[in-house]
């Protein structure tokens, strides 16, 4: 009896490892390992160019390269200011929609409205960004013939520095902002409708309302948003690389474009991968930031 309560007692210990060691497995498989392998080659002189014969032990010179090349730096200040602004833009304009989709003047429309809101969420990147090239054309583009019909000139859109940038913020905040009306909509209906009515009651206005308690209400799902949503717009590089592939010259580079540019266009692997892994340690760091700001006020409570 004793016996058969230790091997009982031994395979319900082993049981979560047998159920979860298959998905392990697959995941060192398939992601640990070809990071681990991506991390040796960014301390070798590796060219893809060149004969195997050539590639041998570079310690810290891909990273030393990489972080004295001027472009990646510009595009180190583009890639943050990018993402800065398109996450501010998202933020607000995803927020002011899921209150108005939760309001009861817009209950009623709210699946037909929802439906129309979160449309561009469902269409590739790489599709989206080339609807948006066609849009942009100088000529025959959309954009320009709209401002021509208001009386404006034309704007070249992907040819100037200014504007091309405009228009990759303009195409980011179109693409993301739903998830960001998603997450706020189901964020609002966790509030207690009774606080609300309460403080409406006493006669608070509808922006105390929402910034005394809606807001501080869904806290942690704001930080969350703002945590996915920096993490994705420093990760951008579809609509870069199909709207205006790093130019006009390279002042909408975006640090992903710069070490696709580096491994595969230029050939060198050990600079590319290098570049990765100090753009890991952006991302990572920027958005830990911006969460653990976020949540600062409800840590110290």
């Amino acid at each position: 009896m004793v016996g058969l309560q230790r091997r009982r007692s031994l395979s319900e210990r082993a049981a979560p490892f047998v159920f979860i060691g298959p998905a392990l497995l697959l995941i060192i498989i398939l992601s640990v390992t070809p990071i681990g392998y991506s991390l040796y080659i960014s301390f070798l002189k590796y060219n893809i160019s060149k004969p195997a014969r050539t590639i041998r032990f570079y310690g810290l010179e891909n990273y030393i390269k990489v972080l004295t090349d001027p472009m990646f730096l510009n595009s180190i200040l583009w890639t943050l200011k990018f993402a800065v602004i398109s996450v501010a833009i998202e933020i607000t304009f995803g927020m002011a929609i899921a209150v108005g989709l939760n309001s009861e003047i817009t209950r009623s429309y709210n699946t037909p409205m929802k439906t129309a809101f979160i449309m561009p969420m469902m269409i590739a990147a790489i599709v989206s960004a080339t609807v948006w090239k066609l849009m942009f054309y100088p000529v025959y583009g959309v954009v320009n013939c709209t401002l021509n019909l208001w009386g404006y000139p034309a704007v070249n859109w992907l040819g100037e520095t200014l504007p091309a940038r405009i228009g990759l913020i303009l195409v980011e905040i179109w693409g993301s902002t739903p998830f960001c009306i998603l997450v706020f909509q189901a964020a609002l209906k966790t509030i207690n409708t009774e606080i609300l009515e309460a403080a409406r009651v006493d006669g608070a206005s509808a922006g105390r309302c929402f910034f005394s308690i809606t807001l501080p209400s869904i806290r942690n799902f704001v930080a969350l948003i703002v945590t996915v949503r920096i993490s994705d717009a420093l990760r951008s590089f579809d609509a870069v690389f199909q709207l205006t592939n790093g130019g006009p010259g390279t002042s909408t580079e975006t640090i992903a474009t710069v070490i696709y540019k580096m491994a595969f266009r230029y050939s060198d692997v050990g600079a590319g991968s290098a570049g990765a892994f100090i753009f890991f340690v952006i991302v990572s760091s920027v958005a830990l930031v911006a969460f653990r700001f976020l949540r600062k006020d409800e840590v110290m409570e």
